[in-house]
């Protein structure tokens, strides 16, 4: 008899709090074990235990274990950055997102059952890494997710996640989460413990067993779909081109240099300007063959899609992939045990990206041309110049996401995005701290409970590839931060957010 996975009884408990409590009770019981001292990186490891163990994989990629657990590293470092009670508000969100798919009629209940994994022990690794990839390629979960169980106990991570990105690298033109879900589990696990990485794997593994997504739909987003499955189906041609360069060889380096700061802007110049971003593999192809190492090509996709975002009119509070994307990459090219080639692979197929070619299509602002509105404070001190851009994102005019009609994906930015994003170029531009923005801005997410996830993502990637960029070039992160933090602020409806603040006397909704 099949029995549920389980974890030691003070995590059981935990989870079980976040499986079987009410979601109209989450957030007060959320709350009332935080202010008695409970971890928050406990609460965390319960929320992506349960999510994981007690959901099952969306149609899509929206529900179930998704991503909440794509969530948790972006959390829990936001968790970190801001004092006291204040950390409290993303840790409450990541809990009460998982209890919610786990109580949502399509996602729940589901059983993560205990595999009795005695047949393979007397395998060797080499043959449990064949009959894993075998698994994965011919679409057997449930045989992967085995192979998996002992791979975890014998290899190590970075062996396991080459296997996974054979797959989940070319299925990167078909959705983005292949990869990121893929990666951003890893990321988990490192938050939370190896110890749990059974629980947290298997769904991924799950996910990379599905039939690849060849759906049709018309118009605009069609086009898409075709462009992905025809880029989905050339995979092998960008995998020759690396052989054609002799880069699978070749000795690159991975660190950057001062010394490559020409080549790190002219790649960002192209990544912004290139009409089609999935071509910009050529360009990638020619600055590694040319000697830039992978950090700096990294940083010029980094900078160049930065730059890209602010130039996009999408109101999608979802449409963060330019930066997440590069930031699970930066993750993957610190990994040990990955090839030279998954490392070359994760590069080439940034660009290739479901929703990152989308925003091809919604270019339509120049940054560049755009008149402040409203001034800051003449004179004004730094915490007035944030606080009147702290008011200006919460006096946009508001959208109800329960009235959208049609794809989410159709969304447009009003152009008060365009002009709050200005207002953090005069900021930039008067001298005053970057970190003090970035820090009203890690509390300033908090208040989303609409993106799944997504705004508290863009805005750790954001100042993670801020810090990790050329000071000459970095401030372009902070902008996308904040226009992005516009396009969420008038989103709702809001419904986790003033209830904790309901509850944290003190602070103000």
């Amino acid at each position: 008899m099949a029995q549920q996975l389980r974890f030691d009884d003070e995590t059981e408990d935990l989870v079980g709090l976040i499986e079987q409590t009410k979601p109209d009770e989450i957030i007060a019981e959320t709350y009332t074990r935080l202010s008695k001292g409970e971890s928050k990186e406990r609460l965390l490891a319960a929320a992506a235990l349960a999510v994981s163990r007690s959901t099952v994989l969306p149609a899509s990629h929206h529900g179930g274990p998704v991503h909440p657990v794509s969530g948790i590293y972006s959390v829990e470092a936001l968790s970190k950055r801001n004092v006291g009670e204040k950390g409290f508000f993303p840790v409450i969100q990541s809990v009460a997102l998982a209890n919610k798919h786990i109580h949502s009629p399509s996602m729940g209940p589901n059983i993560l059952v205990q595999f009795d994994i005695a047949e393979f022990r007397e395998m060797d690794d080499e043959s449990l890494l064949a009959g894993f990839q075998a698994a994965l390629e011919q679409r057997m979960s449930t045989l992967a997710e085995k192979y998996l169980v002992l791979l975890l106990r014998r290899v190590p991570a970075g062996t396991i996640m080459d296997s996974l990105l054979k797959i989940a690298i070319p299925r990167n033109a078909l959705d983005d989460h292949y990869f990121l879900y893929t990666v951003f589990a890893f990321r988990a696990l490192e938050i939370i413990g190896w110890q749990y990485a059974e629980a947290i794997l298997r769904p991924p593994v799950r996910f990379l067993c599905r039939h690849p997504k060849l759906e049709h739909a018309g118009g605009e987003r069609g086009e898409i779909i075709e462009d992905g499955i025809s880029l989905y189906k050339r995979f092998e041609d960008f995998e020759q081109l690396i052989v054609e360069k002799g880069l699978d060889v070749a000795e690159i380096k991975v660190q950057t240099c001062e010394d490559e700061t020409v080549a790190v802007d002219q790649l960002a110049s192209e990544v912004d300007s290139i009409s089609n971003i999935a071509d910009i593999v050529q360009p990638v192809i020619a600055q590694l063959a040319g000697g830039l190492s992978m950090m700096g090509v990294l940083e010029g996709l980094s900078l160049g899609g930065a730059r890209r975002y602010l130039r996009s009119n999408t109101g999608n509070p979802f449409d963060v992939h330019l930066h997440t994307g590069i930031n699970a990459r930066r993750y993957l090219l610190s990994v040990e045990g990955l090839s030279q080639k998954a490392r070359l692979l994760t590069l080439l197929s940034w660009g290739q990206g479901y929703e990152i070619r989308h925003l091809d299509r919604t270019l339509q602002w120049d940054p560049t041309r755009v008149s402040l509105l409203t001034e800051l404070p003449e004179g004004g001190s730094e915490q007035e110049a944030i606080d009147s851009i702290a008011k200006h994102l919460e006096c946009q005019q508001q959208f109800d996401l329960n009235t959208l009609e049609g794809s989410i994906a159709e969304l447009r930015a009003p152009e008060s995005v365009l002009h709050i994003t200005k207002m953090a170029d005069d900021y930039l531009k008067r001298g005053h701290d970057p970190e003090a923005l970035f820090k009203f801005l890690a509390f300033d997410v908090c208040k989303d409970d609409q993106s799944e996830m997504h705004a508290y993502k863009m805005q750790q990637a954001a100042y993670e590839e801020y810090t990790h960029s050329r000071k000459r070039f970095r401030d372009v992160h902070l902008l996308a931060a904040v226009k992005h933090a516009a396009t969420v602020a008038r989103l709702g409806p809001r419904t986790v957010y003033p209830e904790v603040c309901s509850l944290l006397q003190g602070l103000n909704s």
